[in-house]
Order: C-alpha cells, then structure tokens, then sequence
C-alpha cells in the first residue's frame, strides 16, 4: 500500500521539494506526476537530514552568507520559474511564506558554502593520475570519424494531391541519375529543388558524426566513399539523397590536449570524495 504523501509540509520541505522538481524534473511541483512527486519527496527528504548534519557541524561556526549573495540567487530563482508573478504564485500554491522561502535559502546556501570548505581539503590531484587516466580511457579522448556532407530532400507531406506518386519518382529517380552522373552539381541542384532547409546552402550538413543524422541517413552516408552519391532513402517525411563531400578520420587527442580536462574530472572526484567521506563521519560519529 502507497502511503500518502502530505499536502502541507513544513517550509524546508517544501522548498527542497520546489528544488527538485526543477533541478531533476525540469518542472514545477504542481505539474510533477505522482510517481515523480514521491520520487521528489523521498530526495527532499533525505537532502534535508544531511543538512541538519552540517549546520550542525563545526565546519559550520563562522559561516555567513552575505545579503547580496542570497538576493542574488533569488533573482535567479524568480526567473527560472517564470519571473516574479509566476514565483509567488508559485508559493501560494505551496503554502509556503516568502520569511520561511529566503530561511530555507539561506541554509541552502550555508550548507553549499560549508562542503566547499571541506572539499577544499581534497589532495591534489599529481601528475602521474593524469597520464593514468589518460591511458586508461582510451575512447574518452577520441574523435570519430567526420563526413562532410550534402543533402537533397524531397518532402511528400506537403505535395499537392493531383500530383501523381509516380510523377514524383519520376522526378527523384530523374535528379538521381543527373547526380550521378555530375557530383559535382549537387549543390545547385539541392538549390533548386530540395525542401530541406539547408537548400539556400546548397544543401551543406556540415561535418556530420556517426550518429547525428537518424539510423537509416546515418548508415547510407557511412557507407559512401568521398564524392559518392547515396541511393534514393525513402523515409515517413519524403526522399532524400546524401552527397559524401569528404572523409575526415577519427584521432585521438593528445594527452597534453586533454591534460586541463582531465584534472578537472579529477579534482571534482577527489572533492566529492572528501565530502562524502566528511558527511558519512558525521553520521557515524552521532551513534
């Protein structure tokens, strides 16, 4: 049996709830389904009896958060939810009072400047766990293979009913053929006739990656050596035709390309290491 979820809560629950739902949801709590509403609930929950834990601590003593550092976030906060009107709006629904909204704010805050402190006393991160990482991630720091590319579509969602389906295959096989014949036209031809919107380009995609165009497009053009023409691809929107321009290979960067970022990734596990280990003695310290 589900238990029911409480519609009034206690202001910090209700704020963390507020929190949640558009960190994770992307939404408001009001348009949060039940099943994300509890997921929400058990995760205010739980963030809340850490943060009594560490304003609780005494890594806590002497932390202030300035006035225009917490106005600052609730600006911020106003927006996100669609500017002031909406913002209150929103904390009426909640029940919630705008003293207990800024309170709530301020222990938020409090406990975000509190774990920058204790991540502070994380090791460095030395260079020889940047070259181990480096070598073991290999596929982390790779380029796939690039194909430049054009495109041709030729849409039958809009194409006037009188307009017989074999006059408009007539049509694609007729175009196909000229490609083929001249690859080399295929930007004016995409000019001329594609309804794709990059036909003002000659129909220019770019670089394209594997992956980036849907699954059938995208093994059509995998397949195509440079300066091939792809068959006709039938697709639910119309036909198209790709135009492999050229072949860019896959490569790997450098370890000293790749040095900056990796001490990034690092140094945030390392940081999040000493805070997870910090909060779990706090726990164990209580019993």
């Amino acid at each position: 049996m589900q238990s029911r979820i409480p519609r009034q809560i206690e202001p910090t629950l209700t704020f963390t709830l507020m929190k949640f739902a558009l960190q994770v949801f992307e939404k408001k709590v009001v348009e949060l389904t039940m099943e994300e509403y509890a997921e929400a609930y058990l995760q205010a929950c739980h963030e809340i009896s850490l943060q009594e834990k560490i304003l609780l601590s005494e890594a806590a003593c002497g932390v202030i958060i300035p006035n225009n550092t917490i106005q600052a976030t609730f600006d911020r906060l106003k927006a996100e939810h669609g500017g002031d009107e909406n913002f209150f709006h929103h904390l009426q629904r909640n029940n919630l009072q705008l003293t207990d909204y800024l309170t709530a704010l301020h222990n938020d805050l409090k406990v975000e400047t509190i774990l920058a402190r204790v991540a502070f006393h994380a090791e460095p991160v030395c260079h020889q766990e940047l070259e181990d990482y480096y070598n073991n991630h290999p596929d982390s720091f790779c380029f796939p293979e690039q194909r430049s590319t054009r495109h041709i579509f030729i849409s039958t969602e809009n194409t006037p009913s009188q307009l017989p389906k074999d006059s408009l295959r007539r049509r694609i096989r007729d175009l196909h053929s000229r490609l083929q014949r001249d690859p080399q036209s295929f930007s004016l031809e995409a000019q001329l006739h594609s309804d794709c919107i990059t036909a003002i380009d000659g129909g220019d995609l770019g670089r394209i990656s594997p992956g980036d165009l849907c699954a059938t497009l995208d093994h059509a053009l995998f397949q195509l050596g440079p300066g091939e023409i792809s068959p006709i691809i039938q697709t639910a929107q119309g036909f198209h035709i790709l135009f492999c321009e050229a072949i860019h290979p896959g490569q790997r960067l450098t370890f000293q390309q790749n040095s900056q970022r990796i001490h990034h990734i690092l140094a945030r596990e390392k940081r999040i290491t000493v805070c997870r280990n910090w909060i779990k003695s706090l726990f164990h310290n209580c019993k």
